[in-house]
């Protein structure tokens, strides 16, 4: 199999069990030390040896695994290079809920009562929660990366599984896309059987520039931000390609861990750090409240010498003891909280305006501009919300314009310089027909005689289709597993779809010949598509795209008509007798419904096999206790959230509004209930708990 060179490099010596034995402690060695480089290279930066010198470690590695490949294991850096494309993402559960965290943008040193989403009304939440029992309460801020946040699960030391945020509950299984990442490692030593770690996988600025200048010379479309690389890398079907991003990775929080060994924040990262997964060194712990807030102002002047988005600081509360007796809301973990900086702005010179036409017809304005640098990503393009805001603006085709990001994503025209406007600056026009189809216009207009928004009347205008067969298939609306944006592009540029009915008769063999698309992706496509079908009437009408028509309103509906032809067949004035519908949304149905092109829609689904009737949600056994009664839900819930709730009640034959009145039967109290609990209590409503729930769902 091999002798061995005075460097320690092996060569092709016959296979004996001798040889086999040197060869096994050969590549244990040359793991451990890639391992160690890679961590020195992509984690602390600062590498021990050449480029050339580690990839003749990883060679000699490939060499002896390719003479013995039953010596290769999963978590071999030779692994780290991606196998084949796979065909699509599962989902799976996260043992934990990985939850958003809640965020206030201004750093208040006042009274709570005059800002309440300051840092000091969160401190004065923090000691209220605790019953002033603030003994050893102290506090660890961390820099909040602008990426993707991930959930990394080991088994006896082993990366076993890597799954996205999602919704909170699920997400997408990225773990071949993961284990490209080199900052990330496949096996840890001495850790727990169970480690669940959570953090944010993201892009450098020079890493995120270099990408770019790779997609314009090969005359690809430019990713907008870090984040949206990052984020489109991460769904890559071939591992290969992620392999070529360079992603970073820092850890930030827990998932599931057996047994559990840690008493606070602080610790947990501690003990990771030394399992060489990488943490920020900027992170820091602090006694009190003074000096967090001191923290995170003398850290605005830092993040901009680093390589990395960070647009805030997270800052929570230390001790795991006393983060569960805080506990969570139905979103969020009160013991923690986000500062976000405020949008770093920019000015520029607006040179067009573009009307976009979104799902709903509605037109929304895209100022383009000359280029400038914002939040790290060089920025072109704008929006500008609607006419009105146009209007309030004052703004004009030639002026020079202030810009930020909203929430650090969405660029926006916030200011015009008017000081500087040029004598050639030209008034913008708002369309008086559609930019796409030529259709008709109209005008939405508030209380205050403000134009709020321009919609198509057009239901059959092709920019509308796109986007509406995007929302059809989303997750609250048809729930089509593999139905994306890109497949739907190619859907419509091979013209095999004109409706939404035509999705229903789409073949695997139809699909499999589109790109990254193979047999199994396309028959799972195919099957996600015939299973929609059972959706029912409040799903198939969210779906649609009607004008004021969301689930909630559409869960409504179902619930009072039962069946899509009973609905065809009110009247607008019936309509606007239901519950939560009134006049204007009203008026919206009967229009959609009785034009010829939402007739047709609605007979191609039924033709095609879809269930439009009110069984998904109205239907409920006789004896169930809440059929017919009017629920209102308040307050956050351990075993549900407030949408698998309301869903599990509307199936039981309840109706759940929004706010409680003279009319609601019930209301479901969760932890920190507001104002309603106090309502009904006046109105002598009766109330359940939790506990009383579980107690009434388990008859």
């Amino acid at each position: 199999m091999s002798h061995v060179h005075p460097d320690g490099k092996l060569n092709s010596m016959p296979d004996t069990p001798a040889n086999r034995t040197q060869a096994q402690s050969r590549i244990n060695e040359l793991r451990q030390a890639i391992q160690k480089h890679n961590y020195r290279y992509y984690v602390e930066a600062a590498p021990v040896i050449s480029d050339g010198r580690f990839d003749q470690l990883l060679e000699e590695l490939q060499e002896l695994e390719r003479q013995y490949p039953d010596l290769v294991t999963a978590d071999s850096p030779t692994q780290r290079v991606g196998g084949e494309p796979i065909e699509g993402f599962v989902t799976h559960e996260h043992a934990r809920p990985m939850l958003s965290i809640d965020n206030t943008y201004k750093l208040q040193h006042e009274a709570s009562e005059k800002s309440p989403n300051s840092m000091l009304a969160w401190y004065e939440r923090i000691v209220k929660g605790l019953e002033n029992r603030t003994d050893g309460l102290a506090y660890f801020c961390e820099p909040k990366i602008d990426g993707v946040a991930i959930s990394l699960r080991y088994e006896e030391g082993q990366l076993v599984r890597a799954l996205t945020r999602g919704d909170g509950q699920r997400g997408d299984d990225v773990t071949a896309n993961i284990r490209t990442v080199r900052a990330i490692p496949l096996s840890i030593q001495e850790a727990p059987s169970v480690l669940e770690i959570r953090g944010e996988v993201f892009m450098t600025f020079s890493g995120f520039a270099s990408l770019n200048r790779q997609r314009a010379e090969n005359g690809e479309p430019l990713f907008a931000n870090p984040r949206n690389a990052t984020a489109g890398s991460l769904k890559q079907l071939d591992p290969k390609i992620v392999a070529q991003r360079n992603l970073q990775f820092l850890a930030h929080g827990r998932g599931e861990i057996e047994p559990e060994s840690y008493t606070a924040h602080s610790a947990f990262l501690a003990a990771i750090d030394r399992m060489r997964v990488p943490t920020s060194r900027h992170a820091r712990r602090l006694e009190n409240i003074e000096d967090v807030l001191d923290f995170i102002e003398t850290f605005d002047t830092q993040r901009a010498d680093l390589d990395y988005p960070v647009d805030g600081i997270v800052v929570k509360v230390d001790a795991y003891d006393q983060q569960e007796a805080l506990g969570y809301t139905s979103k969020a973990p009160r013991w923690c909280i986000a500062y976000k900086y405020a949008a770093e702005q920019g000015v520029t010179k607006l040179l067009r305006v573009d009307w976009q036409v979104g799902k709903t017809g509605k037109l929304t304005p895209r100022a383009t501009m000359e280029p400038v640098l914002l939040a790290g990503t060089t920025v072109r393009h704008a929006t500008l919300h609607n006419a009105g805001n146009i209007a309030r603006l004052d703004v004009r085709i030639g002026d020079t314009v202030v810009i930020e990001k909203a929430g650090e994503i969405i660029p926006q025209v916030v200011k015009v310089n008017t000081d500087q406007r040029p004598k050639t600056a030209e008034p913008i026009a708002p369309p008086r027909h559609c930019p796409v189809c030529k259709g008709e216009v109209e005008i939405e207009i508030d209380k205050e005689e403000n134009e709020t928004g321009r919609f198509c009347t057009n239901p059959e205008c092709p920019a509308q289709f796109r986007e509406k067969l995007i929302h059809f298939a989303g997750r609250n609306q048809m729930d089509i597993d593999g139905l994306g944006e890109k497949l739907i592009d190619q859907l419509l540029e091979a013209e095999l779809i004109e409706h939404f009915a035509d999705l229903y008769r789409l073949k695997p063999t139809t699909l499999a010949g589109l790109e990254r698309m193979g047999e199994k992706s396309a028959q799972n496509v195919v099957d996600a598509i015939a299973a929609s079908k059972q959706r029912g009437l409040a799903r198939g009408l969210a779906s649609l795209g009607i004008r004021h028509v969301g689930s909630a309103t559409a869960r409504t509906l179902a619930a009072e008509f039962g069946d899509i032809g009973a609905l065809m067949e009110a009247d607008e004035a019936r309509l606007a007798e239901v519950s939560d519908v009134g006049p204007v949304v009203a008026a919206a149905l009967h229009t959609y419904l009785h034009s010829s092109a939402g007739r047709e829609t609605i007979a191609l689904l039924r033709g095609a096999g879809l269930d439009l009737t009110g069984s998904q949600t109205a239907a409920s056994p006789d004896d169930s206790p809440l059929a017919g009664k009017t629920i209102v839900l308040t307050g956050s819930l351990e075993s549900f959230t407030r949408n698998q709730l309301q869903e599990k009640l509307e199936a039981l034959g309840a109706k759940v509004t929004s706010s409680v009145s003279s009319k609601t039967d019930l209301l479901i109290a969760g932890a920190e209930p507001g104002s309603k609990l106090d309502k009904a209590r006046q109105l002598g409503i009766t109330t359940w708990d939790e506990r009383q729930l579980l107690k009434e769902l388990n008859k």
